[in-house]
Order: C-alpha cells, then structure tokens, then sequence
C-alpha cells in the first residue's frame, strides 16, 4: 500500500530542524566496527542514500513514509518521524541506527539501550553529500559513495558553466503550504540556511527572502508581496504524496497580482516525488530551477 508524505508532516520536519542546537553529526556510540550490517533508517532520505550507495542488503527497516525506492516498501516499519516505536526498532536488532540531527531524544534514548547511531544534517546540499561519505565510511561503500559524489558535482559543473554569466533572478521557493481555499494564507518558504536557497543559488538565481535568522520562515500574502518576486516557484512532492488540487494553487498564485512573478506569468508548480526528500536525487532538481530562471539559455545538453 503506498505510504503518504503529508506536506503538513514535512513542514513540521522542518520547524523541528529550525529549533534544534547546531551541532555536530554524532558518531556511532558503540566500540568501532568497521563495517555495520543491520541499518535501520528513521527517514526517507536516509533510506534513498542507503539505496543509492548499494547498501540494499543491510537495510532491515525503514519509517512509514520511505517508499522509495519501491522495494523499500516491502521492508518491516518502525514508525514515523513523529512517533517512531523503540520497541519495532530493538525487535529489528540493527547495528546502527541512522536518523536525523533533530531526533536528538530519540538518539538518545537508543544509545541509552546500547543501540548505535549516527546522526546526519541533510538541511544544505553540504550536509547531504557529508551524509553520503559518512554512511559510505560505516559501511564501507567509499567507492560507491566517490561514483555517486561525481554524477552529482558534474550536474552541478554543467549548470554552473551554463548561469555563472547570467544576472541572478530573485526568486521566491514555497516548500509548503495550506491548499484549503481560494486565498493563501501561511506560506513557508526556503530561507538562507536551506538545500532549497543553495539549489536556487546554484541555478542562477537569489533568494527573494533575505533574513538569516530564521531557517524556516513563514510569510503571509502581504510578505509576498512586499518581497516582489520575479519568479516563483512552489514545490511538491508527487502527485500520490498528497491532495492538493494543482488548479486551486494555480488560482492561490494568481491572485497576487501586483507580485512581478504573476505579472510576468512565471509561478511554476514542481512536482516530484523527490522534491521533498533531502537525498542524493534533490540535485535533480537543480537542472530543473535552473531552466526556469534561464528559460533564454540552450538547456539541450543537460538532463
């Protein structure tokens, strides 16, 4: 049965990391073993990295919501980010536990039970190519981590030769929001601490949002528009990920009719089963943020 990703689930996943202690990632807690061989995964992309570095036979469970890849979705679940069981977890007896910076008491509780983890920062697309050496050096995959790093910096190297003379476009990126009306109301949107501002910084373009304080702002329609944005664009997870009616956000945008985005008719909807998930395959995205900042650029040779 497919597993949802509620874009209500995922804002809450970001606040959290807005209100967690920067730290460092936390290194195994048991005595050194070079190679673990029972993971468990407490979140989506930590599961997709697992997958992407050949580490299929090693995973032992995941969270309700990894569903990717599908074969992920045939393993034993241990719950959610939001009430995950310790007892599904011991039952499962992993080696090492991978989960995310902001499951500190959670992270707690299992070392407290002698249960290894390693935590990662997946918040920039820095924390997400460190979370791919780091589960590679656990596991011993470097080789299929340094394959995977290179196919990622070459997207970038393409991208980069491509925008690096263009003026940046300001740009304003929704990561969630309420589709309930005709109005918008709360939009969240990347800030300045974020893979979606680094994405976005890469493709050619600048933040319309311009405080570092908060890394998970929060604007109304009168910030919007304050902002002034010349592109906007609103990213979601695929369509089996959540309920929203693609017509109804259209008219949300539209209604913003003294923003430039809407003026110039440059709101663009990105909807990707992968939009959502800090792992190796967001960098897809940057091709795609790029074009349409760029649509005057010959974007022929990139994928």
């Amino acid at each position: 049965m497919r597993r949802f990703w509620p874009l209500l689930v995922f804002a809450m996943m970001l606040l959290a990391i807005r209100f967690v202690p920067e730290q460092p990632s936390t290194a195994p807690t048991d005595s050194p073993v070079t190679e673990y061989q029972r993971l468990i995964s407490l979140s989506p992309s930590i599961t997709e990295t697992i997958y992407a570095l050949g580490l299929a036979d090693r995973l032992v469970a995941v969270t309700d919501y990894c569903d990717y890849p599908p074969e992920a979705q045939s393993l034993p679940t241990v719950g959610g980010y939001t009430d995950p069981s310790l007892e599904a977890i011991i039952t499962n007896q992993p080696d090492l536990v991978i989960l995310l910076e902001s499951q500190q008491q959670l992270r707690q509780q299992l070392n407290q039970l002698g249960i290894a983890t390693h935590s990662i920062d997946n918040s920039t697309l820095l924390g997400i190519e460190a979370a791919i050496v780091s589960i590679a050096q656990l596991t011993g995959q470097q080789q299929q981590a340094t394959a995977l790093l290179d196919d990622i910096h070459q997207t970038i190297e393409q991208v980069q030769q491509k925008v690096t003379e263009q003026p940046p476009v300001k740009t304003l990126i929704s990561i969630a929001h309420y589709v309930n009306s005709e109005k918008l109301d709360i939009v969240y949107i990347a800030g300045q601490q974020d893979f979606y501002n680094d994405l976005l910084q890469l493709a050619g373009g600048i933040n319309a949002y311009n405080g570092n304080r908060i890394k998970v702002p929060s604007v109304s329609e009168e910030g919007i528009i304050r902002m002034n944005p010349d592109v906007i664009i609103d990213i979601f997870p695929e369509a089996d990920d959540h309920h929203s009616d693609m017509n109804l956000v259209r008219q949300q945008w539209l209604k913003l009719d003294a923003v430039s985005a809407v003026q110039q008719q440059r709101v663009h909807i990105i909807e990707r089963d992968y939009a959502s998930i800090p792992g190796p395959r967001v960098f897809r995205l940057l091709p795609e943020i790029a074009r349409l900042l760029h649509p005057e650029l010959d974007w022929s040779d990139i994928e």
